[in-house]
């Protein structure tokens, strides 16, 4: 790997962190080249706008979300042991000082973003929908799973509920308000 494409990963990093943390209003370039230790120029030269950046961030958010269902797809055939999967990975931001989803994050800013960073956002709450709604029904017709109504109607109260419940962990700084949600989430299907 590159210097360059390492700085352009280290300037990412941060600015994930920073949204997660803060939003995406909460934080500009000197931020960001105060955590990594360079100069704001090497934050423009790869991102040349705010607006690059946070389409920046998005895609590479996607494409890790991409490579996790993927990974789980392949690792697990029970769809039970794959939302057991999903609920963790929307733990593990509010178990990290209890930073949010940067979807999440994201989507209270979408004013402040560029037409393709909000398209982005989209895009990566449907990828999330589209592939609750198949575990679901997968999961109801191998007997693992049970619930009434459309899959994707549960989709969507699932989803919610995971990013709700993150805000809550993060409103009260206790990860066991996260927890205790996500036994209600999982209990309603079995």
């Amino acid at each position: 790997m590159s210097k360059n494409t390492n700085t352009a990963e280290a300037i990412l990093d941060a600015a994930e962190s920073m949204v997660m943390e803060s939003g995406f209003n909460g934080f500009s370039y000197a931020h960001i080249a105060e955590k990594v230790g360079i100069r704001t120029a090497s934050i423009h030269y790869h991102y040349p706008s705010k607006e690059d950046l946070g389409e920046a961030l998005i895609k590479r958010y996607r494409e890790g979300f991409q490579a996790f269902i993927a990974r789980v797809d392949g690792e697990m055939p029970n769809s039970y042991d794959k939302l057991l999967k999903f609920i963790d990975l929307y733990r593990s931001g509010p178990a990290n000082n209890y930073r949010t989803c940067l979807g999440v994050m994201l989507s209270t800013d979408l004013t402040s973003l560029s037409e393709r960073a909000r398209n982005g956002v989209a895009e990566f709450f449907e990828i999330n929908l589209n592939w609750l709604t198949q575990v679901l029904e997968n999961g109801r017709q191998e007997g693992s799973l049970r619930f009434e109504g459309a899959a994707l109607t549960q989709a969507h109260k699932l989803f919610a509920a995971v990013q709700g419940a993150q805000l809550i962990a993060r409103s009260f700084k206790d990860i066991q308000r996260y927890d205790t949600i996500a036994e209600g989430i999982l209990s309603a299907f079995k």
